[in-house]
């Protein structure tokens, strides 16, 4: 709205939206003291948050919204929207504390995982009571931190491929209690061959990572990370190399976490909690992933445009 009328604290009390851009402005500024509701009425608080304004500006302090006040008022309310607009976008930008993926970031996962495989995980789902913003929050938690710096080189297939991690029992410092504790119990099970195939793929992924060969067999395979712990009911995921394939991950996440609703009698936390484990760091896990499913799920009801600002 251009500038109609000079606008002051007078009988009777003057009113209008043009009364009422001038108190959003002046609650955007933030000026002190602040100007109220607003409310269309230019009262006296109105009047003393304008004074404010034209005081912190050099402009003449009469209370009085004139041309010049009117500019500058509009002017400075522009750039403290704008300045907060950055500030949103900068803090959606970095990860909240201990958080691995800032809100920026898991939307990139979002959308990545749903261009390439979208149809797939929606078809996948049906009838299982869970939904692709979980799917997504979870590959958030697990994978995307090493992936995401790998999508603009590697085909999609590649990716799902690389996404071998967790050398935990292995590493100095690290202990394990499920089934492998380490690479040596497992070899003493399942024989070098297998061993020594699973060591080689964990070291593709060591390469691209920029760290040097380990003989470790490595914990986590696939998108969502399917636990080495299941090769005693399941050998062909890990022996054929099934994480390669979107399908299999999807259809072991939700064998998985089927599982674990059953065992939490349906209640969703409780169950992505079990999917980790127990303890502190699952308690953690839980409600890291519900607050980023919870972000997918926001950016999902948004219009599409809104998605990519």
């Amino acid at each position: 709205m251009d500038y109609q009328r000079e606008l002051a604290f007078r009988f009777p009390l003057m009113r209008g939206e043009d009364v009422m851009l001038v108190q959003l402005a002046l609650t955007a500024i933030r000026t002190d003291p602040p100007c109220g509701t607003p409310d269309g009425v230019y009262g006296n608080a109105t009047r003393m948050s304008l004074m404010d304004f034209q005081r912190t500006q050099g402009l003449p302090v009469d209370g009085v919204v004139g041309p010049r006040t009117w500019i500058a008022l509009f002017q400075a309310a522009d750039e403290k929207r704008a300045a907060g607009s950055v500030l949103k976008r900068a803090a959606a930008a970095l990860p909240p504390a201990g958080f691995p993926l800032s809100e920026a970031k898991a939307l990139e996962t979002r959308r990545w995982i749903m261009s390439h495989f979208g149809d797939r995980l929606l078809a996948g789902l049906k009838g299982s009571g869970l939904d692709a913003e979980l799917v997504c929050a979870i590959a958030c938690k697990e994978t995307a931190p090493v992936w995401l710096g790998w999508t603009s080189r590697l085909a999609p297939d590649a990716v799902l491929m690389r996404c071998v991690f967790d050398a935990s029992g292995d590493v100095p410092g690290t202990k394990r209690s499920a089934f492998p504790r380490n690479t040596a119990e497992f070899r003493d099970l399942y024989g070098s061959a297998l061993t020594d195939d699973l060591i080689g793929e964990a070291n593709k992924t060591r390469r691209l990572r920029g760290y040097p060969d380990a003989a470790w067999v490595y914990r986590g395979y696939g998108l969502f990370q399917y636990d080495i712990q299941h090769i005693e009911n399941d050998r062909e995921f890990f022996a054929d190399k099934l994480w390669y394939q979107f399908d299999a991950c999807l259809d072991r996440f939700k064998r998985e976490m089927s599982d674990k609703l059953r065992a939490s009698n349906g209640v969703l936390a409780d169950a992505v909690r079990r999917y980790n484990g127990s303890g502190p760091m699952a308690e953690q896990y839980r409600d890291q992933v519900l607050a980023m499913s919870e972000w997918l799920h926001t950016a999902a009801a948004e219009p599409a445009g809104a998605l990519l600002a």
